[in-house]
């Protein structure tokens, strides 16, 4: 039996790691790194999963831009898949696959071509308006995407954070000419680095979103704070003393900043919330009140599987090996994922 074959196991083949990841230019920069040392450190964290069977998940689009990351996943999916099918890996062992939760409109802009070209690296996942709660009178026809107005705005915003919760829920999605749904497991931890604090077209960062939604379905977070972005904030939010609330964290700092917020805000009191969104407009005060619990138990309300130390050090490290390792014993620790040999 070669080494390959031994680690190569079914543990997670029903667990799924989701990446929340976007590049901040300027936080990289400042640390002397640029995109490849994200995309880096990406690949180190993502493969041994793959290799072991667990299955990644990333909500990104499908745009083909440098800093869009859903391309280096899929190509290393395939690699591995490739890989796997060569001589000298046993190939009773299954490679994990990629999961791409996907928001109306965005999903529209996949086509049959691109899902065919990747049909057996990732399933693609279509949260629909309908999924996030709308009843059909309230549903804004595929034709009208495009359009600018309050009620697709609305509902665009709020098909993206019933994904973000979604995707901590299992799902069955109908394929055609299959039989059964294919069902797709809960997100069981969350990796978050990075994140834009403004220019986002939800309710709140997407960071802050998916650490919240994560947070409270009480999986692990791993939240890398030393590579900038929301995930810095946040991070560093938790890092601190004291009762002191990061302006960061409060609506009225957001409100001022992004225009179209306070509109959608506006939006909440002229169209029905969905019930699995209600209380959206409390969202930053619900990550606080995580944020508070976080400073009193760092390990225990993010759940990462380390001590006390090693999470505070995985908050602030910017050294890639060094996070590659926290990460993976987090998880060792956390989803009893067996250690790869040496």
């Amino acid at each position: 039996m070669t080494s390959a074959s031994r680690y190569r196991s079914y543990v997670l083949a029903d667990r799924v790691v989701a990446f929340s990841i976007s590049y901040q230019g300027d936080n990289m920069l400042a640390r002397g790194m640029g995109l490849e040392h994200l995309r880096e450190l990406l690949i180190r964290l993502a493969r041994p999963l793959l290799r072991q069977g667990a299955n990644l998940a990333y909500g990104g689009n499908w745009k083909e831009t440098e800093d869009n990351f859903i391309f280096p996943l899929l190509r290393l999916v395939s690699a591995e898949q490739e890989d796997g099918g060569r001589g000298g890996i046993d190939t009773n062992r299954q490679i994990g696959r990629l999961y791409n939760h996907s928001p109306w409109p965005e999903y529209l802009k996949v086509t049959p071509n691109i899902e065919a070209q990747w049909i057996n690296s990732c399933r693609v996942v279509r949260i629909t308006q309908q999924m996030a709660g709308f009843s059909e009178q309230e549903v804004v026809p595929d034709a009208d995407a495009g359009q600018i107005d309050p009620r697709t705005l609305f509902n665009k915003a709020i098909t993206l954070s019933a994904m973000r919760r979604l995707m901590m829920q299992p799902m069955s999605i109908d394929i055609p000419d299959v039989p059964r749904p294919e069902q797709i497991p809960a997100v069981s931890a969350r990796i978050l680095l990075g994140g834009k604090l403004d220019s986002y077209s939800g309710f709140l960062p997407g960071i802050f979103e998916e650490a919240l939604a994560t947070l409270q379905c009480q999986c692990p977070v791993y939240l890398l704070g030393g590579f900038g972005g929301a995930a810095e904030i946040l991070a560093r939010a938790m890092l601190a003393t004291g009762n002191d609330r990061p302006k960061e964290l409060t609506l009225d700092w957001h409100k001022q900043r992004i225009p179209a917020l306070a509109a959608l805000l506006e939006s909440t009191c002229q169209f029905k919330v969905p019930p699995l969104l209600a209380g959206m407009e409390n969202s930053l005060d619900t990550l606080y009140d995580f944020v508070v619990k976080a400073r009193a138990d760092l390990p225990g309300t993010l759940n990462t599987g380390l001590s006390d130390a090693q999470t505070r050090e995985l908050l602030q490290s910017c050294d890639i090996g060094n996070v590659v390792h926290l990460v993976r014993t987090g998880l060792i620790n956390s989803n009893n994922l067996p250690a790869l040999p040496a």
